[in-house]
């Protein structure tokens, strides 16, 4: 396996840990993903694949931001004291 995909790969299952639909369907989602392109081997079409990827990873990140703010205003977090 290609180093860059096999740090994908890890990536993408550790920021899974904290994913608000869980590890496992982000551990079976990638993998499916993975398989699909298991046949690529023009080296454009993998560097389209990992950017592809990458982007996918951002998504999950943001997500989980977005779900650690919702979280942080349900308790009644108002933000920063202002002077």
């Amino acid at each position: 396996m290609i180093p860059v995909v096999r740090d994908l790969y890890k990536r993408l299952l550790l920021v899974g840990r904290a994913y608000p639909a869980g590890l496992d369907h982000v551990r079976e989602r990638a993998k499916r993903e993975f398989l699909e392109r298991r046949d690529l081997t023009s080296e454009a079409d993998i560097r389209k694949a990992v950017g592809y990827g990458r982007y996918m990873l951002r998504e999950m990140e943001g997500v989980i931001q977005l779900k650690k703010y919702r979280t942080l205003k349900a308790r009644g977090y108002d933000g920063p004291a202002r002077p």
